[in-house]
């Protein structure tokens, strides 16, 4: 039972845990590409564990236990600041933060136990030790709460819940250690909770860094690595089969590629298809799927919805044609040709659609290229006819 457990176990507990969580940890940092923070998320259990030691040292030799507990009180505060600090990086790895910093309040805990000797009083220790772990638990789980919004793995809640109830056992026990009174826990099930807690957090991690590398995964399978855009095969899982009508496809094909790439290089190449993509992309209505199809060829999915695509398709070619590319040089353009296929029945097959709005781009190049061409109409509509 619980409330059976001595300190001297519980201290032995605490340290194992520590330890095994770090080793843990370790492992994951010397894996893993998405690991900062991980090792500062170690560094502190270890940390946390050398002041675990240092306790239950000081509980069996009374001589030393004036330093033990000042060494014990000063790791538990770099411990906890180095634990609040990996948090925070591993919950958004591209924050800039000074390691150097967690340093201050362990040497102002330092100073303050060698002025004081606030250390050789336990009510003052344990108070100061449990305080500290309520605040930054709280502190972390609130960042790693909302920086869901900018990356939201579903491990992001679990992780704040078992911060927040972490932080809230500490302030239960930093309260009954100031008035010496125990009404909810005893300092054995406590603490144990508390090793609990931490075991779990670093279980936690090693999720939250899976779900973050599954999530970089995914999203290289699914996007073009030079536009930033969907990919071939996104598009093909994620456009209806059977589109409904007035549903377009939208074929978009840029003019004498082969040459440009000639004449300017295939670095110049991918500034135009980049920006271009970009471009496309901020045209569009946020209901249309934009993807690249391979090369320089680029398709969309149009649901009827999103108005109509001839309007569209050409606001496109205009916004392309009047693109500079100034690291190029400015006197370069580039145009593109657009094919268009609407769906005009039921239940029409989207690999129909596509090979007719495929059509309509050869329509499109064939009769002079910068221009877009309607499968319904089987040619360039007056209204958009435009010379290369």
């Amino acid at each position: 039972m619980i409330n059976e457990l001595d300190m001297p176990t519980v201290l032995f507990l605490q340290k194992t845990s520590y330890i095994a969580g770090a080793m843990t940890l370790g492992y994951l940092r010397a894996t893993s590409t998405e690991s900062r923070g991980v090792g500062l998320l170690a560094a502190s259990f270890v940390v946390l564990a050398g002041g675990s030691t240092l306790a239950g040292h000081a509980e069996i030799h009374p001589a030393l236990y004036g330093p033990l507990s000042l060494i014990n009180i000063v790791l538990a505060v770099l411990g906890y600041c180095l634990l609040g600090l990996a948090f925070i990086v591993i919950s958004n790895p591209e924050r800039k933060i000074k390691t150097v910093f967690v340093v201050i309040p362990a040497a102002v805990t330092l100073a303050t136990g060698l002025i004081t000797a606030f250390h050789l009083n336990n009510t003052y220790r344990a108070t100061t030790f449990t305080f500290l772990g309520c605040l930054t638990m709280a502190a972390t789980a609130a960042v790693v709460f909302l920086d869901a919004h900018r990356e939201p793995l579903p491990i992001r809640k679990l992780v704040a819940a078992i911060l927040a109830a972490a932080s809230l056992l500490s302030l239960i026990m930093g309260l009954e250690f100031w008035f010496d009174a125990f009404p909810l826990l005893d300092v054995a099930s406590g603490f144990f909770l508390m090793i609990l807690s931490k075991f779990v957090l670093a279980i936690a991690i090693v999720i939250f860094i899976s779900e973050r590398q599954h999530m970089k995964i995914r999203h290289l399978a699914d996007h073009d690595a030079l536009t930033g855009l969907h990919n071939r095969r996104f598009f093909n899982a994620n456009a209806p089969k059977q589109p409904l009508r007035g549903d377009a496809i939208l074929y978009l094909d840029i003019d004498h590629f082969k040459q440009l790439n000639d004449r300017w290089g295939h670095a110049a190449g991918d500034e135009v298809l980049a920006t271009m993509a970009q471009a496309v992309q901020s045209i569009l209505p946020q209901s249309a799927l934009l993807a690249r199809h391979g090369g320089e060829e680029f398709i969309v999915f149009l649901p009827a919805k999103a108005g109509d695509a001839l309007l569209h398709a050409e606001r496109i070619r205009q916004a392309v044609a009047e693109l500079r590319y100034p690291t190029l040089g400015t006197e370069m353009t580039v145009t593109t040709s657009i094919g268009i296929a609407r769906t005009v029945q039921e239940y029409s097959e989207l690999s129909d659609l596509c090979r007719e709005a495929d059509r309509a781009l050869y329509l499109a190049k064939a009769a002079g290229r910068n221009r877009v061409c309607d499968a319904e109409f089987n040619s360039a509509p007056e209204n958009y006819r435009r010379s290369a």
